[in-house]
């Protein structure tokens, strides 16, 4: 009986300091500035992005055809 409910006392605090530890990818993936394309909707990190400027502002969108596509809908305007 003893040797159970050590058992449980272990698995316990195994639970308790798991619970506590936080894993390194969300550090990471915390830090990374991510940015919405203006054209789809994606989200995009910085290092993945296709980057465009149009009047001295900085536009991030996840492919050549989406910024292709900004081109075409502000040369309309």
């Amino acid at each position: 009986m003893r040797f159970l409910i050590l058992l449980l006392a272990c698995y316990l605090v195994y639970r308790y300091v798991k619970g506590k530890a936080k894993p390194e990818i969300a550090k990471e993936s915390a830090a990374t500035e991510t940015f919405q394309d203006p054209v789809c909707g994606v989200y995009v990190s910085e290092a993945d992005a296709v980057v465009g400027n149009l009047q001295g502002k900085r536009y991030h969108f996840c492919s050549l055809g989406c910024l292709q596509q900004f081109e075409k809908i502000q040369h309309k305007r």
